[in-house]
């Protein structure tokens, strides 16, 4: 009988290196930052939004108006959201079939602009499912060529459920809305979100003491056959999930119900749902303690962080939270979460100027890049143009990163370059050819930070 599987690797990653253990050398269990420092971290980030004047990249709805003009919208939907964004370009849809005038004119009208009043009152909700943020109120795909339909141009991000948002405009349909969440603003299904009296309601649901983080890929809350409301719920890593209070604790859910499932061996947690005249409500509901919860964050350690990376390790790359897997600032994005870092979502600006922290910036030739990865730490981000990678450490004269991308470049037996597709999440050395040019991804590399604070 043969050996195990051959494990496919990037050149001069050994199999000992897709463990996180051989990364995890002297001082990794050091605190980076404590609870209170995280804190102060992630209002700095706010401020910063706020004299970028990008505020809507990281939004503190606490802060949201109650009435927007229509310009406030417009300026919103500018980014992503106006028919001159797809109205002049080709796309192609999952069939890898262009996409007709007539349909992009269709789903223009959608966006339902004529109807626009001069002053909006604004609504507020809490996301009830894992939804999808949509650059237009479609759930078809729009990609920039036929052989490019795993990237979905008007997938924006995916929200975790229980997270607020202010409603802002209604599709013609009456199928979608337009909301500004915390990291980002688009077009979500009706039906991912329920609405709440006011904005403190929307935001109160993570106001508790005790509660869970995800610090596995992705979980799901417990079928239960009486009420599918609160059945197979996804939640995905760094998502904090409130826990009933003890004195609450039900015999089993439903309650006086022969069938149903008790808590033994799982946790209590509270979900939004909707209830009628689609208002929020909160049910009890169980998820499993088999699964990798936390109560709390983690510790913001660089052991912590790069565990929670290699949790991600082969995962399908996934075009804005696509799949329900994860891109490339996503990646970054939740791994930090866990740890109660809330940075914005998007590599590039939002990532790179918006977020606190110390930078370093990459300048000459090799030797002064090296020397830059030198001065970097195991889970400390590295940015180029329109990606960004996890740095791991350094063994025997080589860095190595880890990271959710799209693959890198070789030369085979012949001396002929050789694009490697991967669209996963692998370690590679940072000297490593790229996938689309014959330089290196050290070449390309733009700045790096650290997330802490500055003296």
């Amino acid at each position: 009988m043969s050996k195990l599987q051959k494990i496919k690797l990037a050149p001069g990653v050994k199999e000992n290196m897709l463990k996180p253990e051989f990364w995890l050398a002297d001082n990794k269990k050091n605190e980076v930052m404590t609870k209170k420092e995280i804190n102060e971290f992630n209002k700095i980030i706010f401020e910063k939004a706020k004299e970028k004047g990008k505020e809507e990249e990281f939004c503190e709805l606490s802060n949201y108006p109650d009435i927007i003009t229509d310009k406030n919208l417009y300026s919103l939907m500018e980014d992503y959201s106006l028919p001159e964004k797809i109205k002049e370009k080709d796309y192609y849809n999952k069939n890898s079939k262009k996409i007709s005038k007539k349909e992009k004119k269709e789903l223009i009208k959608k966006t339902n602009l004529e109807n626009i009043k001069k002053n909006i009152e604004v609504d507020f909700g809490i996301i009830v499912k894992r939804a999808n943020v949509r650059s237009f109120p479609s759930s078809e795909i729009y990609a920039k060529s036929p052989e490019t339909i795993d990237q979905d141009i008007l997938q924006l991000t995916a929200l975790s459920v229980g997270t607020s948002c202010a409603i802002l405009h209604s599709s013609s349909d009456e199928n979608w809305y337009f909301i500004q969440a915390k990291r980002y603003r688009g077009w979500v299904k009706r039906d991912k979100i329920a609405i709440t009296e006011n904005k403190k309601e929307a935001l109160t649901y993570f106001d508790t003491e005790r509660f869970l983080v995800v610090t596995e890929s992705r979980v799901e809350t417990e079928p239960n056959p009486f009420d599918r409301q609160i059945s197979n719920i996804l939640f995905q890593m760094g998502d904090k999930i409130p826990l009933v209070k003890n004195e609450d604790l039900p015999d089993s859910i439903p309650e006086n119900n022969g069938q149903a499932q008790s808590p033994e061996g799982a946790y209590v947690i509270w979900l939004p749902v909707k209830g009628e005249k689609e208002k929020v409500k909160f049910k009890k509901a169980l998820i499993a303690r088999s699964n990798d919860l936390n109560e709390g964050y983690l510790s913001y350690t660089r052991e912590n962080l790069v565990k929670q990376a290699y949790k991600l390790l082969g995962e399908r790359y996934g075009w804005g939270g696509l799949y329900k897997r994860r891109d490339c600032s996503r990646f970054i994005m939740d791994v930090y979460r866990t740890v109660g870092i809330q940075i914005p979502r998007d590599a590039g600006f939002p990532q790179e100027e918006i977020s606190a922290g110390k930078i370093y910036e990459f300048n000459g030739d090799l030797k002064n890049r090296r020397e830059v990865l030198d001065k970097l730490e195991a889970g400390d981000p590295i940015y180029m143009k329109g990606h960004v990678m996890m740095y791991l450490g350094k063994e025997k004269g080589e860095h190595y990163l880890i990271h959710s991308g799209s693959g890198y470049g070789k030369y085979d037996k012949n001396g002929e370059y050789k694009a490697i597709t991967v669209h996963g999440v692998f370690v590679m050395k940072a000297e490593q050819l790229m996938k689309s040019s014959e330089n290196t991804y050290l070449e390309s590399f733009k700045l790096a930070k650290k997330f802490l604070l500055e003296n």
